[in-house]
């Protein structure tokens, strides 16, 4: 028998939303956002993402055919403190879009406007221990209107309780990352999408600590060995493999195909 445990936290109520900028202000958005994730209280959690958006109907009239940057707000703080925590942000300039405000948590969803249907994905990042801002203007290059696919390049701000060392051991490896960049495109031809994504990745190469492999996918069945290491400290990989071959020797849980490597007996 298999169980999981999981504690809730009581929020009912966030300050959130998100900011929307048009492509003159994507540079801007960057490297005012490295600036600004540097001082900020735990209780607020934030990303930005990049992309070029295709001009089709389907979209809403604020993203269609643009070069946009967008930032995403949930702080549990009251909202007259967030607004002046978010201040930096929207001195940017005008905004495309601008929804922060109260909101109940349960619409905490809306934050992003994703898509409510699958899409399929090719996905990779890196946690890293800082963010150079001599990246930015590569990354946009690389991920921008010339790319050769469509590309979303996001970078979440981490830290907060995350980044705390846990009473009893666990699975979360790299907990002092400051930040996660990931890049995603529809999934396509590999021999396009995938040397792309390793450019990206190879931009913050010397502050990359390790990969979260919840933000790895459309790499095929079996995901390399080593970028499965690469998830974990080297301890935690160590006693997972070893918690693996004594508690299910034959394999028959695997969760998904790209966890084969951590999950087959002898795989270190």
């Amino acid at each position: 028998m298999t169980g999981l445990e999981v504690d809730l936290v009581p929020v009912d109520r966030i300050y959130g939303g998100s900011l929307v900028f048009d492509s003159d202000r994507v540079e801007d958005v960057l490297r005012t956002y490295l600036e600004w994730t540097q001082s900020l209280p735990e209780e607020l959690t934030s990303s930005v993402a990049t992309v070029v958006y295709p001009d089709i109907p389907q979209l809403p009239d604020h993203l269609r055919g643009r070069y946009v940057a967008q930032v995403g707000i949930a702080y549990t703080g009251d909202a007259a403190e967030g607004e002046r925590l978010v201040a930096p942000l929207r001195a940017i300039g005008p905004r495309l879009k601008d929804t922060l405000a109260e909101m109940p948590y349960a619409e905490s969803g809306s934050i992003y406007e994703e898509p409510t249907t699958p899409h399929a994905y090719c996905g990779d990042n890196a946690l890293l221990s800082g963010i150079d801002a001599a990246v930015v203007r590569p990354l946009m290059d690389l991920t921008g209107p010339d790319a050769p696919v469509m590309c979303v390049l996001a970078i979440r701000h981490l830290g907060g309780a995350l980044s705390r060392p846990p009473s009893t051991p666990n699975a979360v490896g790299h907990r002092d990352a400051r930040y996660l960049v990931g890049i995603l495109s529809p999934l396509g031809d590999p021999e396009v999408v995938r040397p792309l994504h390793e450019r990206v990745l190879t931009q913050v190469a010397p502050q990359t600590m390790g990969t979260n492999l919840n933000f790895v996918f459309g790499h095929g069945e079996r995901l390399a060995p080593e970028r499965v290491r690469a998830c974990y400290e080297s301890a935690d990989y160590a006693r997972l493999t070893e918690l693996k071959a004594h508690y299910d020797p034959a394999n028959t849980f695997r969760i998904n195909h790209n966890l084969r490597p951590v999950m087959e007996v002898g795989s270190r």
